[in-house]
């Protein structure tokens, strides 16, 4: 008999969101980052350069395995003048679910269980096996949380991640407001409980959030400096301890930020490629662009620029690579002057540099409209890919497309998830997993056990776990956190997650989750 267990863990994360619908295929390059950031970093040969004193450790401020050396085309090097770093769009991720600050509107589609609309009910299904016995377990209960930020902003910044010696890190963002994000904390889990290893501090004028990866045994974190106006690049090496945070160089210079760059993020692949990206905001509603720099192991190449056709901003970004060198995403668009303008959600496809076209997700039931990203899961095995992104209704719509195939043709949804705020894809134990934040509390674990990947599940046949939190506040959780191939170099071996609890109720606390049999 197959014996299940599952740990959850509370992860502190930060959201954002933006809008912009389709963008097209041209180059240009120019981030612009004010309030909430993700990246996305593959190997620890990049090129980075100290810049302040402010992230000075006891460590060496650069690290000795990066490279000046580039590799590819540079699209763009040239500096910027330096603009305030404030943010100039919404977001359907309100860091207060009602509060503005930072240009973020109030939540909308709500994240107190609201009903959406359901494209087909999901019924439990029984497989013969055991259920897992949920076992939880808590990350820490000082997650970073403000009167004008929920502590479950940002969830799709950072995964667990796993080390070569098979244990799990975790880290998180520290500050005192909304608008400084001061150092990383990081936290690990060498035998059954985590603890925090150590910390370092960002350099002086990271705002919000930052993304991290791990490449082998070093945890790499993004964030753009809105003071200094550049791409800061913070590494751990999590065997030795030696830490610094410094700027991104592309063609041997430190590359620097244009006004309103907003909405970092990072992914990593398996070669140890990296990827960072971020938005350059429209002024005044006007047309923006979504920049991202590429680093093959010998240094950062880039920055490609992608105009939004006539959108604001691109942001909430999920991505996962498909092929060595070839990367999927789906995120949120935005088109007009806040906050009266238009959210969508899109997806698209691309060979690192490139400039991707982006291809808008529709709801297929009128009257209803797509408003931001939820996730992405690749099929390396056929090239399928599975997508969630929320709708208007407070649900979220699932979204495959086959092997070979365009998103043009395939942009409607299969299935759909009435009254959920976020969903995760996890894959593990040969089958590709949801994990959805419950309106009654907790995190819905839904399956169909032994569906192909390389075919679109029938979610309407999946089974369901709830995975019950240690205490109230947690209806629903307002970030999920996975481990995922998007995050780190090793394989994913078992089902891990975390969540974190609803604002000004538990979302100071992360809690951490896994599920393996024997």
């Amino acid at each position: 008999m197959l014996r299940w267990c599952f740990v959850l863990a509370l992860v502190l994360a930060g959201c954002q969101a933006g809008n912009s619908s389709t963008a097209s295929d041209t180059t240009s390059s120019d981030p612009s980052e004010s309030s909430g950031a993700q990246t996305t970093d593959g190997q620890g040969s990049s090129s980075t350069a100290n810049t302040s004193a402010d992230a000075s450790t006891d460590e060496p401020s650069t690290d000795p395995s990066t490279s000046a050396s580039t590799q590819g085309p540079t699209t763009d090097t040239s500096a910027t003048t330096a603009g305030s770093g404030e943010p100039t769009t919404g977001s359907t991720d309100d860091p207060t679910q009602g509060s503005t600050q930072t240009g973020d509107p109030s939540d909308t589609d709500g994240t107190d269980g609201t009903e959406g609309t359901d494209t087909s009910e999901t019924t439990d299904a029984t497989t013969g096996d055991l259920p897992p016995e949920p076992i939880t377990g808590l990350i820490t209960d000082e997650n970073r949380h403000h009167d004008t930020m929920f502590g479950g902003w940002g969830p799709h910044l950072r995964g667990l991640m796993r080390a070569s010696d098979n244990t799990l890190w975790f880290p998180v963002d520290a500050g005192p407001d909304v608008y400084t994000n001061s150092a990383i904390r990081y936290f690990h889990q060498p035998d059954d409980e985590w603890v925090e290893v150590t910390s370092q501090p960002h350099t002086a004028g990271i705002q919000q959030n930052a993304a991290s990866v791990m490449l082998g045994d070093t945890i790499y974190t993004y964030g753009v400096n809105i003071s200094q106006n550049f791409l800061e690049e913070c590494y751990l090496n999590t065997n030795t301890l030696q830490k610094a945070c410094n700027a991104i160089l592309i063609s041997n210079q430190v590359y620097t930020t244009p006004p309103s760059s907003n909405y970092v993020g990072a992914a990593a692949e398996q070669d140890q490629t990296r990827v960072v990206w971020w938005t350059r905001v429209g002024a005044n509603g006007g047309e923006g662009d979504w920049r991202y720099t590429y680093n093959f192991g010998g240094g950062w190449n880039g920055p490609v620029v992608v105009p939004l056709a006539g959108g604001n901003d691109f942001a909430y970004v999920h991505a996962a690579f498909t092929t060595p060198g070839a990367i999927a995403l789906v995120g949120q668009t935005y088109y007009g002057q806040y906050p009266d303008g238009t959210y969508g959600a899109a997806v698209a496809s691309f060979s690192l540099g490139q400039v991707p076209t982006l291809i808008d997700l529709e709801s297929g039931e009128l009257g209803v409209a797509m408003i931001s990203s939820a996730d992405l899961w690749v099929d390396r095995q056929s090239g399928a890919q599975h997508v969630l992104a929320r709708d208007d209704q407070g649900g979220v719509r699932y979204y495959f497309l086959p092997p070979g195939e365009q998103w043009q043709a395939n942009n409607l949804p299969l299935h759909g998830f009435a009254s959920t705020y976020r969903a995760r894809f996890v894959r593990a134990q040969d089958d590709l997993w949801i994990a959805r934040g419950d309106p009654e509390g907790g995190v819905d674990m839904l399956r169909v056990p032994g569906a192909d990947p390389a075919t679109a599940i029938p979610w309407e046949l999946a089974e369901s776990l709830v995975i019950s939190p240690e205490g109230p506040g947690f209806a629903p959780p307002s970030a999920i956190y996975v481990e995922s191939d998007s995050y780190q170099t090793m394989p994913v071996t078992a089902l891990n997650l975390a969540y974190c609890g609803v604002y000004q109720q538990a979302d100071n606390e992360i809690w951490w989750a896994t599920l393996v049999s024997d």
